[in-house]
């Protein structure tokens, strides 16, 4: 018989692998729930780069730095292989 708390670890490892690694920038958006504090940046009321730049160390369409989306799809990889692992000791 199949135990059921090891088939939700592979369940749940995999699905949660499979987010950070296609969408790192959801998780990332998730986990700080509102604006990052490195980007107050212009005057009152307006959003976005005063000069119409994008912030260093970051892509110029993604709001993001490069390592968080790295680091985020690093530990996705890790939960994917939790997950299969999982699922491999069920079988």
């Amino acid at each position: 018989m199949v135990d059921l708390r090891t088939l939700a670890a592979a369940v749940l490892g995999v699905a949660l692998g499979l987010l950070f690694v296609a969408s790192p920038e959801t998780v990332v958006r998730i986990q700080v729930a509102g604006r990052l504090p490195d980007d107050r940046y212009g005057r009152y009321g307006e959003d976005g780069a005063s000069a119409g730049e994008a912030d260093a160390g970051t892509d110029a369409g993604n709001a993001f730095p490069t390592r968080w989306r790295r680091l985020v799809q690093v530990v996705g990889v890790a939960f994917l292989l939790g997950g299969l692992y999982f699922a491999w000791t069920l079988v």
